[in-house]
């Protein structure tokens, strides 16, 4: 789960270098919301966006290539290794241990962080 993790952040940053929009609060939060959905939620009917909020068509390509490669290998690996709790999935998806190859960058500096406790095991908001 590692490794698949720091490929995202290596290819995010790569992403980053060139369209600083990338870190902007509206474009994590779309990403975000796809992980969470697609991955750590692991949703049925989760369908992957083409518009992360970034100024370009084809940059918006190159994130969404990115996460749905992510979400399919996570997926596939989790399975694997049995990973179906909210919580685990959650855990390694916000993994603090793993950083991009090149600038050092965490999941955070990408997707914000969801706070584990704000949720219900089966990965529902606690009001």
């Amino acid at each position: 789960m590692e490794e698949l993790l720091r490929q995202l952040l290596n290819r995010l940053e790569q992403v980053g270098s060139s369209h600083e929009e990338l870190y902007d609060t509206e474009c994590r939060e779309r990403m975000g919301n796809a992980v969470m959905d697609g991955f750590v939620q692991n949703k049925s009917d989760f369908v992957l966006g083409d518009d992360f909020g970034l100024h370009a068509a084809g940059t918006n390509l190159a994130v969404k290539e990115a996460l749905a490669e992510y979400i399919t290998q996570a997926n596939s690996q989790a399975a694997g290794l049995g990973m179906t709790d909210f919580h685990e999935r959650l855990a390694a998806f916000q993994n603090s241990d793993v950083e991009s190859d090149n600038e050092g960058s965490f999941y955070d500096d990408f997707f914000g962080h969801s706070a584990p406790d704000a949720f219900d095991s089966a990965g529902n908001v606690i009001e």
